[in-house]
């Protein structure tokens, strides 16, 4: 049965297997499935190993390693990839053959390339042909790379133990960056000796170092941590999000799922991938609630959407019976809301980390123009020029509510600015479609028709639809919960309650 439930983005491992569970693609796909996206997987090699020791390993004959590439990448629409464990020099360069063909078909795909090349004891995995070729061929298709001090080191030739400092870390990312044509290195600081970790960060178009600095985690369970690193970032790349924000969340994720940890076997134990399933308060989406943070969000008004959909002043309207002074000074309110709340808009673009939010927030903009056009329209039917309109003083209620906006928006991330500015767009698109169908909205003769049918038409419930998927969308990125997700809740609710009293206010002119 085909449910129209949209897949979640397919993100690729290219990759070991570990027997033991801990790292490589049983890693991946656990981080994969952790971030909401859907897990695919090329079997680069095979170990025998568990939290103590390696027993075996066999590699993957290159000719399979590629038709497994081929087998996913011709079917399936993969967002994002991730290369780990390559065994030698002949892996690779199917690898690389592979991607290529593939990307000069399909386009550009974010990829992410885990340099593993030295083991925890500090033994070489690749051996100098292997890893003259990773350099040549490998690390120039990479988005993103991520080498611990050692394999930075082995990366540029470099003497073990050379790279022992934060400026040592910053001067190596840069020069992998620039040598080998890669947008962004992470080179990271867990074996350098501090109570405080380190990564350096390094984009090379903007020729910038971000230290992102985290409290060591005391714990032995660290087995895979490099490998669910590179699996978070190609997540969250595969959901859209920027290069730096995917780097900085997917080592935030590496860093809880260290805190949560267990022990599994005698040895070095993996880190908890599913911490935040565990945690999370917001189910995923679903065929029967498809919106569910939209509906958590309305559960925790206590009735109050339900009284600001079902608004008296909106029923009037869809009856014909609002008096003409009541909707004239909604018009003249309304539209000095809209001026603000497309500023508000403009903010959030502002606070957004990706082009694909932007250009959502620019459409919001556009429709608030349209709405204005609008209240100019009906007003100049009924007498009132624009000019009036613009010299109408705001009420106070007014005044509350779109300072309180800027406000979430000035002291929130973007996620509290739209939940701040969610009631005005997704209670007119439901209020309306309620309006409409009344079917004394649609006569001849209601004044108010034309303004009801506004909102209820394609246009404007579109409108609702992305902005309902743009905040979606940022609730399962960051994985919402706890005082964030209370805090969001009394944001959605305050501002439903003041769009009641826009309408309160609005009928004492009746």
């Amino acid at each position: 049965m085909n449910n129209n439930q949209e897949a979640p983005p397919a993100i690729l491992t290219i990759a070991g297997s570990d027997s033991g569970g801990g790292a490589g693609i049983q890693a991946d796909l656990k981080t994969f499935m952790a971030h909401g996206t859907y897990g695919l997987s090329v079997i680069t090699a095979i170990t025998a190993q568990n939290t103590q020791t390696v027993l075996s390993a066999s590699r993957v004959e290159p000719k399979m390693v590629a038709q497994q590439i081929h087998a996913v990448m011709d079917d399936i629409d993969v967002k994002a990839a991730k290369t780990g464990m390559l065994a030698d020099a002949q892996i690779i360069n199917a690898v690389c053959d592979a991607w290529q063909q593939t990307i000069q078909s399909k386009g550009p795909i974010p990829l992410v390339v885990d340099p593993v090349m030295v083991a925890t004891s500090g033994t070489r995995l690749l051996d100098e042909q292997a890893l003259d070729t990773l350099r040549k061929r490998l690390l120039p298709l990479a988005l993103v790379v991520t080498p611990n001090l050692r394999e930075a080191e082995a990366i540029l030739d470099m003497a073990p133990n050379s790279i022992d400092s934060v400026e040592a870390m910053s001067r190596a990312a840069r020069e992998i960056s620039v040598r080998f044509n890669t947008a962004f290195t992470v080179v990271k600081g867990g074996h350098l000796e501090s109570e405080m970790v380190i990564d350096v960060v390094y984009e090379r178009a903007a020729d910038h170092v971000e230290l992102v600095t985290n409290r060591r985690v005391n714990t032995s369970n660290t087995h895979g941590t490099g490998c669910t690193l590179s699996a978070a970032i190609a997540a969250n790349l595969g959901m859209r999000q920027g290069v730096a924000d995917a780097v900085r969340r997917g080592i935030s994720y590496v860093n809880e799922a260290m805190q949560t940890g267990y022990q599994v076997g005698s040895g070095q134990g993996p880190v908890n991938h599913a911490y935040a399933l565990r945690t999370m308060e917001i189910a995923p989406p679903t065929l029967h609630t498809p919106h569910p943070f939209t509906q958590y969000l309305k559960a925790q008004t206590g009735g109050l959407w339900e009284q600001y959909v079902q608004h008296s002043f909106v029923r009037q309207a869809a009856a014909g019976t609002l008096s003409r002074q009541a909707f004239i000074h909604y018009l003249k309110q309304d539209y000095a809301f809209l001026k603000h709340y497309a500023r508000a808009t403009a903010l959030a673009a502002f606070k957004s980390d990706t082009l694909a939010q932007v250009a959502e927030l620019v459409d919001a903009m556009q429709t608030c123009v349209q709405e204005s056009e609008l209240h100019v329209q009906m007003c100049t039917q009924w007498g009132v020029s624009k000019q009036e309109m613009e010299d109408e003083q705001e009420s106070w209620n007014n005044v509350a509510y779109t300072r309180y906006i800027v406000d979430r928006g000035m002291s929130g991330d973007v996620l509290e600015l739209l939940v701040a500015m969610y009631p005005c767009l997704l209670g007119y698109g439901e209020a309306a479609l309620a309006a409409s169908a009344d079917p004394r909205s649609q006569q001849a003769d209601n004044p108010f028709g034309p303004w009801i049918a506004a909102y209820a038409g394609a246009e404007f419930q579109d409108a609702v639809a992305r902005g309902r998927r743009v905040i979606e969308d940022l609730v399962r990125q960051d994985m919402v919960g706890g005082q964030r997700l209370r805090r969001l809740a009394k944001t959605f609710r305050d501002t439903v309650d003041l769009e009641v009293r826009f309408w309160d206010n609005a009928l004492k002119h009746n």
